[in-house]
């Protein structure tokens, strides 16, 4: 984050300008730090400067202050993205094609076993969570190229998505999966219907191959979940205004399947909260507005899926609280922005500005 700030500054080379995305973002940024001021909280009990969270205040600045020509450059980043996934996705499958090669006993073990191989054993293995996020906007991306190229390569589109499936359903996260399907459900209704039938029938065959797995981890992440909601709720109830401070959190243990676990709230808007109180949620909710906003007022489509995809996520993670999903989040949103639009909000006149 350091280089980031310093190639910020080399990049700005006018007078600093400012808008409502980057005030939001900002005030985001600074919630640790007001609700510190605010509670009266010892600096040694509450995070200051939250170092997740600094992206927040340099990304949003240094892409608007720099001129970066976005438009220009999303669609190579878009395909670098899906390379990238795709390459993941096609290294977890040769791995797992070599594991079973030194494992010959596991050879037919495609539901349960898989996911443990995957999990335990495969280097440098990435929380289902994100990978799934990933995968999901990646298959995204793919199915929109699918429909608007020409015919000789909707096979190629076609094949990579197939593939984007198989990895959703051996990779990705139970929600991830969910989301994977009805994304791509309705962009398949949007345009190709016909192949609305095939898609319903590869997702119950993929369900089926792993329902061992998702029925069993699907009652514990449940019950987890449920318990670290309610002991947040309840935190929160008795510190609604300032909350307990974010370094606070894990320091509450909650007890799950008769052992002692920190608390992790799984859900960015009790994560939030519980950190900094209700000022930290008001700029919380205050941001994600922001954003939702511009998207409509964009009417992007692909702006529009990924925080639908990003907001669902993060009602059961603490999505946008590591720096995998933070940046993600925050990068992707600025790229898909269109700063040529006059801000009623900004401090100068974007009309001519390519950004």
């Amino acid at each position: 984050m350091g280089v980031l700030f310093l190639n910020s500054l080399i990049l700005v080379k006018k007078k600093p300008q400012y808008n409502t995305l980057i005030i939001s973002f900002a005030l985001f940024f600074f919630s640790d730090f007001l609700s510190l001021f605010f509670s009266g909280r010892g600096v040694f009990e509450n995070t200051i400067i939250n170092d997740v969270k600094i992206a927040c205040a340099i990304l949003p600045f240094t892409f608007y202050n720099s001129r970066i020509k976005t438009k220009e450059l999303q669609s190579q980043v878009f395909v670098f993205f899906v390379i990238g996934v795709f390459t993941y996705i096609l290294y977890a499958c040769l791995y797992y094609i070599y594991f079973i090669q030194i494992h010959p006993r596991y050879t037919v073990q495609i539901d349960n076993y898989l996911f443990w191989a995957i999990e335990n054993r495969f280097p440098g293995t990435y929380h289902r969570t994100y990978v799934g996020v990933y995968i999901v906007f990646s298959s995204i991306l793919t199915n929109i190229w699918l429909f608007n190229a020409k015919s000789n390569k909707r096979i190629l589109w076609g094949l990579l998505f197939v593939f984007q499936m198989i990895g959703i359903f051996f990779l990705g996260s139970k929600l991830t999966m969910v989301m994977f399907l009805v994304l791509n459900l309705i962009l398949i209704l949007n345009n190709f219907r016909f192949l609305a039938i095939p898609f319903i029938t590869c997702a119950i065959v993929g369900f089926y191959l792993i329902k061992e797995w998702v029925f069993t981890s699907m009652k514990k992440s449940i019950q987890d979940r449920l318990i670290f909601f309610d002991e947040s709720l309840n935190l929160i109830n008795n510190h609604l205004f300032f909350g307990i401070g974010e370094r606070n959190i894990t320091k509450y243990m909650v007890e799950i399947n008769k052992e002692m676990t920190p608390l992790i709230p799984h859900n960015i808007f009790l994560k939030e909260t519980l950190s900094n109180g209700i000022l930290g949620l008001i700029f919380l909710l205050f941001l994600i507005g922001v954003i939702i906003y511009q998207a409509l007022k964009e009417k992007n489509l692909i702006l529009n899926f990924f925080i639908a995809l990003i907001i669902t996520v993060s009602l059961i993670e603490d999505f946008i609280y590591l720096q995998r999903g933070l940046f993600f989040f925050i990068f992707f949103t600025l790229l898909m922005l269109n700063f040529n639009n006059k801000d009623k909000w900004t401090n100068e006149k974007t009309s001519n500005m390519t950004v």
